[in-house]
């Protein structure tokens, strides 16, 4: 189309701030959105990116459901997709404390309850 001129400008968005390498010797910008989520970068550019990255990520992971299971010795365990990835809860009687964090890969909270020998995945009700 000849006549349309495209041009980009910055946005400015409220709660963001950046945080230049703080010593010598320090490589990281920091980039943080409000107080929870944040990117780093040895440039500012790639930290802006990194914060990108987790705020898809945080977008993808919200309607994904949680998944529960048995542990051989009664507890409860529950696992929720978080943007850093899968956390894994036992829950007793006591209780409940966080047993692990995984790595996001392309596994479900589900599949990565079933994938465990000891637990026995508990179906949702529908």
């Amino acid at each position: 189309m000849s006549g349309v001129r495209v041009e980009t400008v910055p946005i400015p968005l409220p709660n963001i701030s950046v945080q230049r390498p703080s010593r010598v010797g320090s490589e990281l910008w920091r980039v943080t959105l409000s107080r929870f989520m944040f990117g780093r970068g040895k440039t500012l550019k790639a930290a802006k990116a990194e914060l990108a990255r987790q705020i898809v990520l945080a977008t993808e992971t919200v309607n994904v459901e949680p998944a529960f299971a048995r542990d051989d010795d009664g507890s409860l365990i529950v696992a929720i997709d978080r943007p850093w990835g899968v956390e894994e809860y036992r829950i007793t009687d006591d209780g409940y404390k966080n047993v692990g964090t995984y790595d996001r890969d392309t596994r479900t909270p589900a599949e990565w309850l079933a994938a465990t020998p000891h637990y026995t995945p508990v179906l949702p009700r529908r």
